[in-house]
């Protein structure tokens, strides 16, 4: 018998059949694209957008407006903090990873010294490890240990326990 085979339905049948293991890692890679481009989504208020009436409150809602909180102390301190640009830098990027908005340019504080940048700091990274180790969601618990850890390897901290 020579030619294409014909399906159950009378049709020829694609005679190149593509294996099951190529189509499930081009189902694996679509979905993993598709969680790139939509991001990982850490704030719980916006993942529906009309609530229903016996929607549960996020059980980690609270640490995240914790951990955008620490965030925005350090960085309205530490703007004003002799050569700390660096860590500035640093927790904007780590605020924004929490979806947090920055706090407002007109408010004044006072910089820190040497002393309590390092010992800020500290406490900040002890901070964001606990609250990575409490928290439910995951993607929110890594990013949270991404931000201990980002705040530990900061020079400014290894120069001074040395």
């Amino acid at each position: 018998m020579s030619g294409p085979p014909i399906s159950p339905a009378g049709s020829p049948a694609i005679s190149h059949a593509v294996p099951r293991r190529l189509v499930l890692r081009a189902g694996a890679l679509a979905a993993l694209g598709s969680a790139v481009l939509t991001g990982c989504d850490l704030d719980p208020r916006s993942a529906d957008s009309s609530p229903t009436a016996d929607a549960t409150p996020d059980p980690d809602q609270h640490v995240v407006e914790a951990a955008r909180a620490e965030l925005r102390g350090l960085l309205l301190r530490l703007a004003v903090t002799s050569g700390a640009g660096a860590l500035v830098a640093c927790h904007r990027t780590q605020l924004a990873a929490l979806q947090g908005d920055p706090p407002p340019t007109t408010q004044r504080a006072r910089p820190f010294t040497p002393a309590q940048t390092v010992a800020r700091e500290r406490r900040a990274a002890q901070r964001f490890e606990r609250w990575a180790l409490t928290c439910q969601n995951g993607d929110l618990a890594r990013v949270l240990a991404s931000v201990s850890a980002g705040i530990r390897t900061q020079p400014v901290l290894r120069e001074r326990s040395s």
